[in-house]
């Protein structure tokens, strides 16, 4: 192999080694992410329910058990595609909760609706309980999202792929940066079928990790043989004619 050729190989061989090992540092940080928000949310849980509104402004952990009082706003909805449950697709169905005696807004993940596509909502989604109502949940951080949520518009039917918290409170101005995971006993008042708390584990992020790891170790491993090979043949007497 020519001089230029070799550090063409070289390059390509580090550059792939440090992109695939970047990933798995990557894939670290995300697990240890997934674990901080995992310890906050299992504390929270720990804790008394907070009962909203209150007087005063609250900082309200992801994970807290919540018992709010109020009316579901059915002019400020929003529908979450790809879901499934129960080994059916479908859609989750998030609506606006105004807060008894506030200008606060608490958005209240209703439940889940089937959709043959998990995209298409059905003619009618099931309206949740009118009036002034109280409701108890588990309050879940909504992030803010770099593509606010991924709209999607079909057939004039806006969906989303997740809850981004700017796009929350300008449907609903107010909105505070938690939404409530409906709990099994406030069902009947949401009206759909309860969508089951997030599962608190550490994910495939480790096994990620371990596999970008992998390939880098085997790209320089690659590397390597390749240049023992290419060296050995270089260093090869020329055989005689």
């Amino acid at each position: 192999m020519s001089g230029m050729r070799r550090v063409i190989f070289v390059v390509a061989i580090m550059g792939t080694a440090l992109v695939t090992a970047s990933l798995g540092r990557w894939q670290l940080r995300r697990l240890a992410q997934r674990r901080a928000a995992n310890a906050t949310m299992r504390a929270a849980a720990l804790e008394t329910p907070l009962h909203l509104p209150t007087l005063q402004p609250l900082a309200i952990d992801s994970g807290r058990r919540l018992e709010v009082r109020g009316q579901f706003d059915t002019l400020a909805q929003l529908l979450l595609r790809g879901r499934e449950q129960d080994d059916a697709p479908g859609i989750q169905v998030a609506t606006a909760f105004r807060l008894d005696s506030s200008s606060e807004v608490l958005w209240v993940l209703r439940g889940f609706v089937r959709s043959p596509d998990a995209a298409t909502p059905p003619d009618t989604i099931p309206q949740p309980a009118s009036g002034i109502v109280t409701l108890t949940g588990v309050a879940v951080a909504t992030p803010t999202l770099v593509d606010s949520g991924r709209p999607l518009s079909r057939s004039g039917v806006v969906t989303y792929q997740r809850l981004d918290r700017d796009v929350l409170a300008r449907r609903a101005p107010g909105a505070l940066p938690v939404y409530l995971l409906l709990a099994a006993d406030s069902a009947h008042l949401g009206g759909l079928d309860v969508v089951a708390p997030p599962e608190l584990s550490d994910g495939p992020h480790l096994s990620y990790a371990i596999q970008w790891f992998g390939i880098t170790l085997a790209v320089l491993v690659f590397g390597v043989i390749f240049f023992a090979r290419d060296n050995g043949e270089s260093t090869r007497p020329d055989e005689a004619p």
